[in-house]
């Protein structure tokens, strides 16, 4: 806007400069000859026109002069814009195309030390799954201890690494352990997971159900929505009979004295008198499975 002013104040002094020009009164003067071509100014006449030119040059100049300040002023102010949104461009197409930032993976401290921590398993059990490192819990469903236990363990499984083989394994030293390691199995082959294994601690510690029967057990497997015919498919068949046997022999390999206990590749147990927590035992078998990878990339 300011600069169409200052165009405008240009031409108004132009048109005032003619206008001045031709209101200047002239002195009069005698009609030509029939030899003379034109009139010949008079004196006053030049003075005044020269007055004029003199003032609208001035005047020119001056507009010329504020136009090209603004001109300047403007092209500034245009640069710095566009620096800025250039600058802003490559900021965003810098953070557009950078790769997605990962999170670093928790620092975990390796300061336990055999016979303090943990014992080890003489010899080494064969694992599951040897592709992965092995975390073996070893449980009991009437054990009040892995009843607390399991919340923990819970939120642990949650995040482990997928080169991690979660392994539960039912501990057993008597009849009746005997006995819920064979409802643990059918569990398994039934394919209900943790659902009900934890639904079976519920009822052993909360409502106080003993589950030490097979007649018990049928009635809250139908309380579970499970019929009567195919938990004892399950719990009688050969498979799960078979499980039982191996899942004892795995007990006496690793040399378990008490529930819970873990055992970390079938070469380091855990247990809560070691520790001195549970919170304790997962922090050990953490490291302990940190371990198990840093031994296996270093061959």
């Amino acid at each position: 806007m300011k600069l169409q002013k200052l165009i405008g104040i240009a031409l108004a002094s132009i048109v005032l400069a003619a206008c001045a020009s031709d209101d200047t009164p002239t002195a009069p003067v005698a009609e030509p000859s029939a030899m003379q071509a034109q009139s010949v100014p008079t004196s006053s006449e030049v003075d005044t026109s020269k007055a004029v030119a003199a003032q609208t040059e001035t005047s020119v100049e001056q507009v010329a002069a504020e136009i090209k300040e603004e001109a300047e002023e403007v092209s500034q102010k245009v640069e710095s814009t566009v620096q800025t949104e250039l600058e802003e461009a490559k900021s965003a197409l810098a953070t557009a195309i950078a790769p997605e930032a990962k999170p670093k993976a928790p620092v975990i401290e390796d300061n336990y030390k055999e016979g303090e921590h943990y014992e080890l398993v003489v010899p080494p059990f064969r694992t599951a799954n040897p592709d992965k490192i092995e975390v073996r819990e070893f449980f009991w469903y009437g054990c009040g201890h892995c009843y607390s236990f399991e919340p923990l363990l819970t939120a642990w499984k949650k995040n482990l690494a997928n080169y991690v083989d979660f392994q539960p394994s039912p501990a057993i030293w008597n009849g009746t352990m005997k006995f819920h390691a064979q409802v643990f199995f059918a569990i398994e082959a039934l394919g209900l997971g943790d659902t009900m294994h934890k639904a079976i601690f519920q009822a052993m510690h909360v409502d106080r159900n003993p589950l030490s029967t097979e007649a018990q057990v049928v009635r809250f497997f139908e309380s579970q929505g499970v019929s009567e015919n195919d938990f004892n498919k399950a719990f009688k068949s050969f498979g799960v009979g078979s499980q039982v046997t191996k899942a004892e022999a795995v007990m006496r390999q690793a040399a378990i004295s008490g529930t819970p206990e873990l055992v970390v590749n079938g070469k380091y147990r855990i247990s809560t008198r070691k520790a001195g927590s549970q919170a304790n035992m997962l922090k050990i078998a953490d490291a302990l499975v940190e371990r198990e990878r840093r031994m296996r990339a270093a061959n």
